[in-house]
């Protein structure tokens, strides 16, 4: 996966060398995303309901109006020693960290990727065009992840902090982790040599040069 990004990058390493194992709620909305400002408010406050330690990505244009997002009053001083926000990182150095137990994602196709290949489950909300399918993907079949809403864009702080807990504590969030490592596993059996991956690519260059064959 290539980084299509040109920010410069944080590196969270040592902040989350502090933390302990699957604490962490790794936040981004990919390199474009952006959320209204009422969602930025509502996912603010639903971290502090939630108690959560997190590493959240504020990108200069991460939401989608002029006005400046106003973090809730005292938003800085209670999460300061839970909280890292930064305007940009190296996400996939971010999910291999084992200090990071979900990810509130956008359900961009890389992020979804990078997740499932770090075992990290996913929270999502999903903001456009095939998003929406992505989460299916995640949520409903694959069953790696959960809505961060489960009222179509409508997002409310109680149940931003409600589903993060949901993901990163308790039963829920210990079946998304077995759910995620059996997934993780079925992607490196197919990319290991002779796995289906090769099989199907080395299958479809021979259906070529057979037709290539016949036809000449």
């Amino acid at each position: 996966m290539v980084a299509t990004n040109l920010m410069s990058e944080f590196d969270c390493t040592q902040w989350l060398h502090t933390k302990p194992h699957g604490s962490v709620l790794f936040i981004s909305f990919g390199s474009y995303g952006q959320v209204t400002k009422n969602d930025f408010e509502e996912i603010a406050h639903g971290l502090l309901l939630s108690k959560v330690s997190f590493i959240w990505v504020l990108r200069p244009d991460t939401t989608s109006y002029d006005e400046t997002c106003i973090m809730p009053v005292g938003f800085e001083d209670e999460t300061k020693d839970r909280g890292l926000m930064v305007p940009w990182c190296s996400q996939i150095e971010v999910l291999l960290h084992p200090a990071i137990g979900g990810f509130l994602t956008h359900c961009g196709w890389n992020s979804i990727l990078e997740s499932m290949r770090c075992g990290v489950p996913m929270l999502c909300f999903p903001l456009w065009t095939d998003q929406i399918t992505n989460r299916k993907l995640v949520v409903d079949d694959w069953g790696i992840g959960l809505n961060l809403c489960d009222t179509v864009k409508l997002v409310t702080r109680a149940e931003v902090g409600e589903k993060i807990n949901r993901l990163m504590c308790g039963d829920s969030g210990d079946g998304l982790q077995k759910q995620i490592k059996k997934v993780r596993q079925t992607l490196e059996d197919a990319l290991a040599v002779n796995g289906s991956s090769e099989r199907n690519v080395s299958q479809f260059i021979c259906g070529v040069k057979e037709k290539i064959r016949t036809r000449a």
